[in-house]
């Protein structure tokens, strides 16, 4: 070979080298993580409810450990994500925040809040982060400012849990005891027995298996490359020992160095050789590396909508608080209503999509809000596969079937644009009912039916039916559940943005302290009191404006307050049932459109546990708890109206007395 054929050779390995490193890079510009947006936290807790940076030397034990808190923080009523960000570089292209762990908190809640609007806590070093959308994080900055973060993985780790214990502790929230995990199964299985699925794999700031694929693509490019330089060819030459020889010498030596035949110099002149453009390899590689991330981006969501569908049947199969379901099979019937807009809407005109159908009360203050807050959180947990999605409802009130019944329904509850409500002329509505085997019934004036729920495939068949059960504390729970059959029904199977346990939730009863968040800020304590005193608490949600005046007769309320104590009389405490709220900012803004400030505390109960604790059944409701916690009288005022000031009085010192008596 001459030095002509050498600088050739030296030519094209240079090109296979080249098209190799442009592979790798391409690989890089094509990798999901490496989306512009540089912020690996937000990217992570978008689905899921833990981040910890790949460099924060958290053990995997340590991170399923976490987890599992904070999935059983979730079924507590308790959700909270958090995110640990050990280094600078942790935080993407936001590493001005570095060290500002409030700041950082307040960026990525906000960054989140299309999709998390719930309690986050960072975890850094120096320090705690925490943000609530629509909330005061006063009370929560004085409990995390007690607390310290220690050095290393295991002081990162240390740090989180113990936050979120506080955090939980100060909400009134329970939590197992880290002592409890020995007990209750393998690491990772939740203590409630559904467990996490996203607890199985360590939450690191870039994919496994993406970075598995990419290593992979690259060992694969240099084997082509190899293959096709030697076809070329080429062989990797020896240096000679000899360094100081001649340059003509050198290369006499070279096809014995080379280990090339006697007759290749010949052959080389004689036979054309296989000439491949590194253009072209680099293509190749390229397209090697995009296929692979093609894979990785059809295979990953597919195994987490697998995940994310599998149904603990055990667990939901022992929930009394949540129907599992019924399959059915048959072609839904079909309609012709008018929606809230006063616009026609027929069921057929929605094949192609999934169709979430239920039969609502316009005026209903039970289970109904409980059914529409679970059909929005069932589309929301889809995320974009959501507009594949179509919730509808239809009026099952026979007293009000007006346009403006639904309407009024669809403003109070957030869904004006969410659903088309339906409605008709009572012959209409009752053929419906009919077909659909819906029971309507007005006994005592009160309008009574079955809370069925239908989902409707793409095709317009039935595909299954539930019915929502009276709990507060399943709403989440039913969302869930609704989002995970839509899934299996979607093409592809999209993942449902939610990990709940389907075992049943304990509820707060009067006789267990607990606090929850205020309206105004800070925390309410509910519970026994003072010894000898009883409590009346009054449960109320922003939409029962719909039926009563409810800004008027919290008002009055005002009056009762500053009497109660001279009269001997239980102090007052409101508790709005956030659980079934339309929006975080629903009451802050009713309570600012009140003509005064109110004179008693007004607690949250996001979970709706609390509800369930003390026997809610519709809203407004009034409790009176004994003074050693037992619920010992109730009065519902959406049926039985409000009671006058001397009317509460007459029952307040009846049930009273009544307890006494008892005790006595």
């Amino acid at each position: 070979m001459g030095a002509a054929g050498l600088a050739g050779g030296v030519t094209a390995l240079r090109r296979v080298l080249l098209a190799a490193l442009l592979a790798v890079l391409a690989l890089g510009a094509l990798s999901p993580a490496a989306r512009a947006d540089g912020d690996p936290g937000s990217d992570v807790l978008v689905y899921q409810n833990l981040f910890v940076a790949a460099d924060a030397n958290m053990s995997i034990p340590q991170q399923v450990t976490l987890e599992d808190l904070l999935t059983d923080a979730a079924r507590g009523g308790f959700p909270i994500r958090v995110a640990v960000i050990a280094e600078q570089d942790d935080l993407g292209a936001i590493t001005a925040l570095w060290g500002k762990p409030t700041a950082y908190a307040r960026f990525l809640g906000i960054e989140l809040s299309l999709a998390y609007t719930q309690r986050l806590l960072v975890v850094m070093p120096d320090g705690f982060g925490f943000y609530w959308q629509g909330h005061q994080t006063a009370a929560a900055d004085r409990v995390l400012a007690r607390l310290s973060v220690a050095a290393g993985g295991n002081g990162l780790a240390t740090a989180a849990e113990t936050a979120v214990r506080a955090l939980a502790a100060a909400s009134g929230a329970w939590l197992p005891p880290p002592a409890a995990k020995a007990d209750g199964g393998t690491a990772g299985q939740g203590a409630h027995g559904g467990g996490n699925p996203a607890a199985t794999s360590a939450s690191s700031g870039a994919p496994v298996p993406l970075i598995v694929g990419i290593l992979l693509a690259a060992l694969a490019a240099g084997a082509v490359g190899v293959w096709l330089a030697r076809r070329a060819g080429l062989r990797p030459p020896r240096l000679p020992r000899m360094l100081a020889m001649p340059q003509i010498q050198r290369l006499q030596r070279l096809p014995r160095l080379l280990r090339l035949p006697a007759r290749s110099a010949e052959r080389a002149q004689r036979e054309p050789r296989l000439a491949i453009p590194g253009s072209w390899l680099a293509a190749g590689f390229v397209g090697v590396a995009a296929v692979l991330i093609v894979l990785h981006a059809v295979v990953q969501p597919a195994a987490s909508a697998a995940q994310g569908s599998v149904t603990p049947s055990a667990a939901l199969a022992s929930n009394s608080d949540l129907d599992p379901g019924t399959a059915l099979s048959g072609v839904a019937p079909g309609f012709t209503l008018t929606d809230q807009f006063g616009q026609p809407v027929s069921l057929s005109s929605y094949r192609g999509k999934v169709v979430i159908l239920a039969f609502n009360d316009s005026e209903c203050t039970t289970v109904c809000p409980l059914t529409t807050a679970a059909m929005v959180d069932a589309k929301a947990l889809l995320g974009a596969a959501g507009a594949q999605v179509q919730l509808l409802g239809i009026d099952a009130n026979p007293k009000a079937t007006a346009v403006d019944d639904v309407l009024s329904y669809s403003e109070l509850h957030g869904m004006l644009y969410q659903w088309r409500y339906l409605t008709g002329s009572l012959p209409q509505l009752r053929s419906v009912w009919k077909a659909y085997s819906v029971g309507v019934d007005i006994s005592q004036n009160q309008i009574d039916h079955e809370p069925v729920i239908f989902v409707i495939n793409q095709q317009g068949r039935l595909a299954k039916l539930y019915l929502t059960q009276l709990a507060y504390s399943a709403v989440a729970q039913l969302g869930q559940l609704l989002a995970d059959e839509v899934a299996g029904l979607l093409p592809g199977h999209p993942p449902v943005r939610s990990h709940l346990s389907y075992a049943q939730v304990s509820p707060i009863l009067p006789a267990t302290a607990s606090t929850l968040p205020g309206a105004g800020g800070g925390y309410v304590t509910l519970g026994p009191g003072e010894p000898g005193k009883a409590r009346l608490y009054l449960f109320f949600a922003t939409w029962d404006q719909e039926i009563t005046s409810l800004g008027g007769q919290l008002d009055a309320l005002n009056a009762y307050q500053s009497a109660a104590g001279a009269a001997g009389l239980p102090e007052l405490t409101a508790i709005d049932e956030g659980s079934v709220e339309p929006s975080a900012s629903a009451l802050p803004d009713f309570l600012a459109g009140l003509r005064q400030p109110l004179s008693y505390p007004v607690a949250i109960d996001g979970s709706g546990r609390v509800a369930d604790g003390y026997g809610v059944e519709g809203e407004p409701w009034l409790v009176l708890a004994s003074p050693d916690g037992n619920a010992i009288w109730s009065w519902e005022v959406s049926t039985s109206g409000w009671l006058s000031r001397a009317g509460l009085d007459r029952h307040l010192r009846a049930a009273l007395a009544g307890a006494a008596k008892s005790v006595g």
